[in-house]
């Protein structure tokens, strides 16, 4: 019989490698999950173990294409059947194919958004976040980010030209008395765990209760009109918003962004490039108007791009105001923790415990029993108690 055993535990120890092999893998590469999704299979549940937020390196990106196959848009994010896009006509798309080896993203049309500024936005008073009574967090994950024209390269470890575009975020926020406060902590290298290093600087920008958190980026496709625009004459960067679709505030911030999208489009057409909802949490579960802009792209110069996200600066507060019904991000509880360490924590406690009831019993009919004998316990525990109390009503 302790043979049978030994055999079982030893089968069992191949199948959990196995399993864990394929974990890792698919941890590890989460393109698997464009082939299983385009099969019809959906690992929704798997969500929390596969690193979402990675990017293709400069000069490599995706293009978008319709069911025609027009191009219509580009981004250097990997790319996931469901993800979604709202491109500057406010036509929104979804993306249906991946072709993984050839970066080509096939699209259909979900239909016409509804993104307008309300009238009546207009005369809401600017929020008390423009008297320095409230606060917009600013920080930049990817701090090696760089502007090539004038850095000179695409890529500064820990001080990337992005650094200098978060801090004309700030600025300009500042004057139009607006208690920014930006955190230059690093994140380096940057890779898909750079959202996890940086999650600690958005959880201590929000224990200082901001009504908006910001994460400031750069794109990373290659050609420089891709983002160009102008700006009273001078040479600017249109902007991309980036909305995470894993996490439970993503209708909120999405409705944010179409919010931010709406006010741009009536008063400085063409400023946002459009919004981009990939499967990803980039942090966005700690709360609502947590967000990601991507102000130009590596091609770009930085003072254009500069000059880009000042302009958005300027139009913040009077968002901030027409939206003063939701709740900011730091008002309701932070959450450190990490889903995926409690679905890895869960796996090995079922695991662990199994393997040890099976060695522990000596084989399976043992562990059954074991496990019924951990039943009555139970039963023999409650029974009397409800008997007890039968009998007090009586």
């Amino acid at each position: 019989m302790k043979k049978i055993a030994n055999k079982l535990v030893l089968y069992l120890g191949f199948a959990l490698m196995i399993i864990g092999a394929c974990f890792y893998y698919y941890e590890t590469h989460p393109q698997v999950y464009n082939t299983l999704a385009e099969a019809g299979i959906e690992l929704n549940i798997l969500d929390n173990l596969g690193k979402w937020e990675g990017e293709l390196t400069e000069g490599k990106y995706y293009t978008f294409k319709d069911e025609n196959g027009k191009e219509i848009d580009q981004t250097v994010h990997e790319v996931f059947v469901g993800d979604e896009l709202i491109l500057e006509d406010n036509n929104r798309y979804k993306v249906v194919e991946v072709d993984d080896k050839n970066y080509m993203a096939t699209c259909e049309l979900v239909g016409q958004e509804n993104i307008s500024w309300r009238e009546e936005w207009e005369q809401l008073p600017v929020l008390e976040v423009a008297q320095g009574q409230k606060k917009v967090g600013v920080y930049m994950t990817h701090n090696d980010e760089s502007y090539k024209p004038t850095d000179g390269t695409e890529s500064i470890a820990g001080d990337g030209g992005i650094m200098e575009v978060g801090a004309t975020l700030a600025e300009i926020l500042k004057k139009n008395n607006v208690d920014a406060q930006i955190s230059n902590n690093k994140h380096d290298p940057h890779d898909a765990n750079a959202y996890h290093r940086s999650r600690k600087t958005a959880v201590q920008l929000l224990r200082e209760n901001p009504v908006a958190l910001i994460d400031v980026h750069r794109d990373g496709v290659p050609d420089p009109n891709f983002y160009a625009t102008n700006i009273d004459g001078n040479d600017a960067t249109k902007i991309r918003l980036v909305v995470g679709r894993q996490n439970p505030h993503m209708s909120t911030n999405l409705e944010f962004a179409k919010q931010v999208k709406a006010y741009f489009d009536k008063k400085h057409p063409g400023l946002i490039k459009g919004i981009f909802m990939g499967k990803g949490n980039y942090n966005q579960d700690l709360g609502p108007k947590v967000f990601i802009i991507e102000v130009g792209t590596y091609t770009n110069h930085q003072e254009a791009a500069e000059k880009g996200v000042a302009e958005f600066a300027e139009g913040i507060p009077k968002i901030l105001g027409a939206s003063a019904t939701g709740q900011g991000p730091g008002a309701g509880p932070v959450t450190t923790g990490s889903g995926k360490s409690l679905l890895w924590l869960l796996i090995a406690a079922v695991v662990g415990g199994g393997l040890f009831l099976l060695i522990s019993s000596g084989s399976i009919k043992g562990s059954m029993k074991r496990l019924s004998g951990f039943g009555k316990e139970f039963s023999n525990y409650f029974g009397p108690v409800k008997i007890r109390r039968k009998k007090n009503k009586e």
